[in-house]
């Protein structure tokens, strides 16, 4: 396959000369801010691959769509900045015709727009993110008159969207951790007509798992119905992001977001913590070496209990099948989403 992608390495320690260890938070910080790089040439530099090291490569990104929705570009609006285009994502299932209108920022990113908190979903709606909304607008039972949360929705909460529009949900949430990102769903969610029942906001899972973690840790909960939890203290640095505080959700989405070792137990804990005891989080990425196998190994060190799905649906394994014979673009690895369902274990009482 002619492309690769930087996974996360284990840390080793290294000893200088004095017999000091080397700072280990110093490290990961330099080892993050060279994967941001990578990443960010990757997706806006030359179209060759990108050899870093013999241990870390990575190209660009060729694979775009498992072409599950049909998109559309829409005539230019005077009201839109050039930085910005309207397409019609749509699709017919049963007979029956469904589109969403998602705004595409037009612009090209540098590497240190980049760097930093992950912005690499405001260049485009990755395939696990399509085949995310696929699924759940195939099953539109699975958030029927639930609460349903999406993290990490990048630019266009494509999967959270779909949601809101057909799948009736009691409660819609929609984030992620970069605010041009969350600008971007603002206006998405105004123009399909869902401002009145569509919540949107910045999360970042380090601070919403540091504070999950430190309303743990001095009790700090109210019940004022079974399913709530509150945090007295919030200090996430978004004012938008309590109005997410004080409930917890029936199904959480979560589409290609494994890819950094750095967030996998803030994004483990986020989900923990959020999720209603007899929910489901429903978790979508390609595999990409070990990533997949240690969010899962970590989610069920954590308490959930894990189911690992890869045929999931007929259509969009019957697409994976053909681009495997077909396509020389094609990787599974680093591809083709496998579908995680987490829920949280059923606790027992002693004997």
């Amino acid at each position: 396959m002619s492309e690769k992608c930087t996974i996360g390495e284990p840390q080793i320690q290294k000893v200088g000369h004095d017999g000091i260890l080397e700072d280990k938070i110093g490290k990961k910080k330099s080892t993050a801010q060279r994967r941001w790089r990578i990443l960010a040439k990757a997706l806006i530099g030359p179209q060759e691959p990108i050899s870093v090291d013999t241990e870390h490569e990575i190209s660009v990104r060729r694979f775009t769509s498992f072409d599950l929705l049909r998109v559309d570009r829409m005539e230019s609006s005077a009201a839109d900045p050039d930085s910005a285009v309207w397409y019609e994502y749509s699709t017919v299932l049963e007979n029956k015709l469904f589109t969403v209108e998602i705004r595409r920022l037009n612009k090209n990113f540098t590497a240190n727009e980049l760097i930093g908190f992950n912005n690499t979903g405001n260049i485009c709606v990755w395939p696990s993110e399509e085949c995310l909304a696929y699924y759940l607008l195939k099953n539109r039972q699975l958030c029927r008159n639930r609460k349903v949360l999406e993290l990490g929705g990048g630019m266009s909460c494509l999967a959270g969207v779909i949601v809101a529009k057909y799948c009736d949900p009691k409660e819609i949430a929609l984030t992620d951790g970069n605010v041009t990102s969350v600008n971007n769903v603002r206006r998405i969610i105004f123009r399909n007509g869902m401002t009145d029942f569509v919540d949107c906001g910045v999360v970042q899972w380090a601070k919403a798992a540091r504070a999950i973690r430190a309303a743990r840790s001095v009790r700090a909960f109210a019940h004022p119905h079974p399913n709530g939890l509150r945090v007295k203290s919030w200090t996430g640095g978004a004012k938008d992001v309590a109005k997410f505080t004080g409930k917890l959700y029936d199904v959480i989405l979560c589409a290609d977001c494994l890819f950094f070792d750095e967030a996998r137990s803030d994004l483990v804990e986020t989900i923990y913590g959020w999720l209603a005891n007899d929910g489901v989080a429903l978790v979508m990425a390609p595999r990409r070496g070990s990533t997949f196998e240690q969010f899962t190994e970590a989610a069920v060190k954590r308490g959930f209990v894990a189911r690992r799905i890869d045929r999931y649906d007929g259509m969009i394994w019957s697409r994976h099948l053909e681009l495997l014979e077909h396509s020389q673009e094609y990787c599974p690895d680093l591809h083709y989403p496998i579908l995680l369902e987490l829920t949280k274990q059923k606790k027992t009482s002693p004997g």
